[in-house]
């Protein structure tokens, strides 16, 4: 009996291998288009199977191969040699794959990409090969070629394998769909954000070393798209675990939050205390080298700087010497002088756009991971996992739509840039939190606390812990809250040891008193009516 292989690929990892497998062992390969070229190359024998060519799809009629797919359930084999089709009388083995995409923006004139009748087809020959999985050996996966060449050697395919692979092709099937049709429904005039279903296809990009405990498993999965923190990371450490992911994926993500809002010149519609309406302008960063030290998905350190250099030695201002395993994210290009300071550090890894050969070779004498991604990226949506469900949101990106400055004093240039920076650190640090920023260097922070005004009393307690005896007397000039905070001893402590200006959401029953409290002493505040929750 003739043994057919239908070869459709779009990986090509250790295809050829199995191909050359499969003819040794008295297999027909059938294939088309890409894969065809591919073994032309390689000099592999196959059979053109015209049927998966695109461009005749419209003249020539597919539906025998999918008979012929199902000809060794639904035909005894005594009567299938009769079966009028024209390549085979039956196919045993299907070796397809897709490649699941999904785009955020789709102009009108891609949208026929996405919608054409041949990629529909593809994976309608895995949906009819799963009908007759018992008879069909389906593989859609590169790292299943070995077993399968295992098991065909001897003659001995387990029900047990063909059912795993039927499902993994489900698995990629549902996979293809979803990433056409969110595609498709992000970029409709008529779509929500959240459709009936929450079906992403997130890939499977590596397994860990290990989850947020040794004992527990881990993997990466990311969007087959260009969204999100870890799309653009070029290529992971060889060990790497799952609180190093998180904190590379919170550091790259905070860095890009920074650069997507404050790189350009932007402004925010304002009112003064007397109702007075004007703009207030910000600064863009343009040189500015930022820098983020993360651990547990909880913000040490931040700073920026005009030098890499400089911005991490602002930022590695926490207490160093009980806190190991931090992860350092940079905006900029990692050079030499930069690596000299960070390689004696209690540092696990480094995220940055890239690494200078003096730099990289500085690392190789340490077991700091260099992990370079390729661009400033961040996810549209953010999503938290329930026992049971899932919550799933639209990313908090507005760092404020408006602001009220209640006190008599606008701030000053420098306060102002310096207030939308402690802001964007607030998104991402966790509720209740309140930081304490100097010459846009976080000289302290506290984040999870209880209340709003246990957050302020944390902070002020760690940022003295950090810097008892500042040489100018200013312990802060800023302090940033992410929700409304009341009048409290710790603010007017703050206030003594130099905090000039507070950014808050204001709404509480004291603002009066705290507004005349601030005004008192000289102090800007402003209110932006606008929280930043974060769990």
């Amino acid at each position: 009996m003739v043994k057919n292989a239908l070869i459709h690929v779009e990986r090509n990892e250790n295809i050829l291998e199995f191909a050359k497998f499969l003819v040794d062992t008295g297999w027909t390969i059938l294939t088309a288009n890409k894969t065809e070229e591919l073994f032309k190359r390689e000099q592999i024998p196959f059979t053109h199977e015209p049927s998966l060519t695109e461009s005749t799809l419209h003249i020539g009629d597919p539906s025998y191969l999918i008979k012929t797919l199902l000809s060794t359930k639904y035909i005894d084999e005594e009567k299938a040699l009769e079966a009028p089709f024209p390549t085979a009388t039956g196919i045993n083995i299907v070796c397809v794959n897709l490649m699941p995409c999904m785009k955020d923006t789709l102009t009108q004139q891609q949208v026929p990409e996405y919608t054409k009748q041949f990629n529909f087809y593809i994976s309608t020959l895995l949906r009819n090969s799963f009908v007759n999985y018992e008879n069909i050996l389906i593989l859609t996966d590169p790292a299943d070629y070995k077993e399968a060449m295992i098991q065909l050697r001897t003659n001995n395919i387990t029900k047990e394998f063909r059912v795993y692979l039927a499902a993994k092709a489900l698995n990629l099937i549902s996979a293809f769909d979803s990433g056409i049709a969110n595609t498709l429904l992000q970029n409709s005039e008529f779509t929500t954000d959240f459709t009936n279903y929450l079906a992403f296809p997130l890939v499977k990009q590596k397994t860990l070393d290990g989850g947020s405990n040794k004992h527990q498993q881990s993997c990466l999965y990311g969007y087959p798209s260009d969204s999100g923190a870890v799309s653009g990371i070029r290529k992971l450490h060889e060990k790497i675990d799952y609180n190093t992911i998180a904190d590379v994926s919170l550091a790259w993500e905070t860095i890009s939050s920074i650069y997507k809002n404050l790189k350009n010149q932007f402004s925010v519609q304002s009112t003064n205390c007397d109702g007075y309406n004007f703009a207030t302008q910000f600064t863009p960063l343009m040189g500015i080298v930022f820098c983020i030290a993360v651990k547990y998905k909880s913000i040490l350190g931040a700073a920026l700087s005009s030098n890499v250099s400089e911005s991490f030695q602002k930022t590695y201002c926490f207490n160093s010497e009980l806190i190991d395993d931090v992860v350092i994210g940079c905006s900029s290009v990692i050079d030499g002088q930069a690596a000299e300071k960070m390689a004696d550090k209690k540092i696990v890894a480094i995220v940055a756009p890239d690494f200078t050969e003096e730099a990289k070779q500085i690392f190789e004498k340490t077991n700091i991971k260099l992990i370079t991604t390729a661009k400033i990226n961040c996810s549209p949506y953010s999503i938290d996992i329930l026992n049971g469900g899932l919550l799933f949101q639209t990313k908090d990106a507005t760092l404020f739509d408006h602001w009220n400055v209640v006190t008599k004093n606008r701030p000053a240039q420098n306060i102002i840039d310096e207030m939308a920076f402690g802001i964007l650190l607030a998104m991402g640090a966790r509720t209740y939190s309140a930081l304490l920023l100097k010459n846009n260097q976080l000289v302290g922070i506290s984040q999870c606390s209880k209340s709003a005004v246990h957050a302020v009393r944390n902070v002020t307690i760690e940022a003295q812990d950090l810097n008892p005896d500042p040489q100018d007397g200013v312990l802060a000039e800023l302090l940033v809250c992410d929700t409304a905070v009341p009048l409290c001893q710790s603010i007017k402590e703050l206030i003594d040891k130099g905090v000039k200006a507070i950014i808050q959401t204001g709404g509480t029953s004291s603002d009066d008193e705290f507004i005349n409290y601030c005004n008192e002493h000289d102090v800007t505040m402003v209110f932006t009516e606008m929280s930043h929750i974060t769990l």
